[in-house]
């Protein structure tokens, strides 16, 4: 038993928000935003992967610009990573 100090790893069940809400909360929205911005442009049909790729990744640069700040806030407060690196476990 050396190393495993009682820890049994869980898998969360999908869809079931409350047990991964800071991960499906923020994907739930940003599927929500490509829906609305293809509702505005009038369709959700592109000529190919590369356009729709272009059309996801400037809604995407748009919530990342609003949140600039506060990641911005929030990088001054990290600190170094440690020389070495922790233990592992499984």
């Amino acid at each position: 038993m050396c190393g495993h100090y009682g820890m049994t790893p869980s898998r969360n069940n999908r869809g079931i928000a409350h047990e991964n809400g800071s991960i499906e909360g923020p994907h739930g929205h940003l599927k929500r935003a490509i829906d609305d911005a293809a509702l505005m442009r009038g369709s959700s049909d592109f000529g190919d992967l590369a356009c729709y790729r272009r059309f996801v990744d400037e809604i995407v640069s748009r919530v990342n610009a609003r949140n600039s700040k506060r990641i911005d806030t929030e990088r001054a407060e990290l600190q170094e990573l440690p020389v070495r690196r922790t233990s592992d476990y499984e």
